[in-house]
This record gives C-alpha cells, sequence and structure tokens, in this order.
C-alpha cells in the first residue's frame, strides 16, 4: 500500500488551493499513491474569519475531493473543510473511495490555549462533532483523528479497539507545537497502539497570527518513523506493509497483557 501525503502551502486565494491541491494530487498518482491525504483546512489560512468564509466553497472543495478520487481510482482522505449545517460550522473530514463518498468525521475535540500573549479557541467558530470514525477499506479498516484529537489518547485506543489498522490525521499544527510535540505524539499514539500513524500539516506559511510548519509524518507501530518531512510544500510517497502490525503485536502482546479489570476511571 502507497501512502501519498499532500503538504500543501495554503494560500489566501480559494482558487490557487483548488488549483495546487489538484496539482499535488497529480504528483502522488503519479508515483502510484493508493491512498492520498490532505491536512487539515486547505482551502484557506487557519483564522476564524477566514474559516467561516470558506463554508460558503464547501461543495466545491468537497467536489474538487471526489474527482480527485474518482479520476485517480484512489482512497482520498480529504482533508478538513468547514461545512455548515444548520448555522452551525464543523470541522469536516471526507473520505472517498474510487469517486465514492464512504465516510465523515466531525473533529470531537476543540483547540483552546490561554497564555499571557494569547487567548484562542476554535469553539468560537467550530461546533464539536459527536462520534468517532472508522472505515472500511480493501486493506482493512482504517481511523480518523483531527489534528487536537491526537493529544487525547482515548481516542486513539477506540479507534484502535475497534479494529483500524491505520490512524490518520489530517492536522494544521502551529509552529511551536509541530516543534516540541507533533512528533513524540505521532511516535506514542502509534506505539501505544500498535498500529501505524499518519499525519499531515500544511506547508510553513504565515497569516496573520497563525504559522504553519509542515513535517508531516508517517509512524509505524514501533513508533519508528518512516518519513518525516521538512517545512517545504511538497508531497511523499510511502510504501507500508499491514504485516508489520501483527509482528509488532506478537512480539509486544500489549492487547493481551492489558488489565481491562482495573480501568475504570472514578471520574464518573
Amino acid at each position: 500500500m502507497k501512502i501519498g501525503m499532500i503538504q500543501i502551502q495554503v494560500r489566501d486565494n480559494l482558487n490557487e488551493n483548488l488549483k495546487q491541491a489538484k496539482a499535488l494530487a497529480k504528483k502522488c498518482l503519479e508515483k502510484r499513491a493508493d491512498i492520498l491525504i490532505f491536512p487539515e483546512i486547505w482551502n484557506c489560512p487557519y483564522t476564524n474569519d477566514r474559516i467561516r468564509q470558506s463554508a460558503l466553497y464547501y461543495d466545491k472543495c468537497a467536489e474538487l475531493m471526489r474527482s480527485i478520487s474518482q479520476t485517480g481510482q484512489c482512497l482520498v482522505i480529504a482533508g478538513t473543510l468547514a461545512h455548515e449545517v444548520n448555522q452551525k460550522i464543523y470541522n469536516e473530514c471526507l473520505i472517498y473511495d474510487h469517486g465514492e463518498w464512504i465516510a465523515s468525521y466531525q473533529k470531537t475535540h476543540l483547540f483552546e490555549i490561554h497564555t499571557n500573549h494569547k487567548d484562542y479557541q476554535e469553539k468560537d467558530v467550530f461546533t464539536p462533532g459527536n462520534s468517532l470514525c472508522t472505515f472500511p477499506t480493501s486493506w482493512g479498516k482504517m481511523g480518523i483523528l483531527i489534528c487536537y484529537d491526537i493529544r487525547f489518547p482515548e481516542t486513539a485506543r477506540i479507534l484502535a479497539q475497534e479494529g483500524a489498522q491505520i490512524l490518520f490525521c489530517p492536522a494544521a499544527f502551529n509552529k511551536q507545537a509541530t516543534q516540541t510535540h507533533w512528533t513524540p505524539l505521532f511516535q506514542t499514539r502509534a506505539m501505544e497502539n500498535q498500529v501505524f500513524m499518519v499525519g499531515v500539516n500544511p506547508a510553513r506559511y504565515q497569516f496573520e497570527n497563525f504559522e504553519s510548519y509542515g513535517h508531516s509524518i508517517i509512524t509505524d507501530p514501533f513508533g519508528k518513523i518512516l518519513c518525516q518531512m521538512d517545512e517545504k510544500e511538497s508531497v511523499a510517497v510511502v510504501d507500508i506493509d499491514l504485516s508489520r502490525i501483527q509482528q509488532i503485536r506478537d512480539r509486544m502482546p500489549f492487547w493481551k497483557i492489558r488489565r481491562t479489570d482495573l480501568y475504570k476511571s472514578k471520574e464518573n
């Protein structure tokens, strides 16, 4: 299986983003990628006003993702788009297989930060989703996280328990978080769940107070980094072997040793 990571540099122009997304997808398909994954909010800069505006073009962007999947006869993890439903905006990932919609997931954990210099909350623009998402493919079951979701270990664990072999994570980590937390989070989620992790961030760009930093990544079930990009706009196509999952689980049988009789939270 070949996974194509599309690390687009987001512009403040919808048509330029659409054109570039199509061109980068073509590069991946020329390298015979079976699966394409885009980053979170790839169609506009990551600021609340631009996100609200982008919801007006949801259908146009979704159609591009569908057409890429159909033309390339591939699976497309379409990053995320702002989707307005009943006057609420969701941060939504669409999944297409050979041009057919097969699943969607709305981000459940919304980012917020409070420092001496900055207060920001995604809930000022987004409404959180209320369900997790796995989906079937010809290779087996897969799962979706979106950006901030990766900081909540319960989410990845539940998807792995449901049989997901690869967890795809479209993201828009800022530069500081990418430099400090991005890589160890992907290695940890891979190791503790013994699954492949795929995270795609936008290439480095700065708009107002937001700066992305690229470094899209694939880690194997042992936490080994199979590929990590730099901050520049580009694509990477990586061949992975799903049999690696069972090899690792046989070597270190975490799932057999788990003490589920003890894992009851006192919060409830």
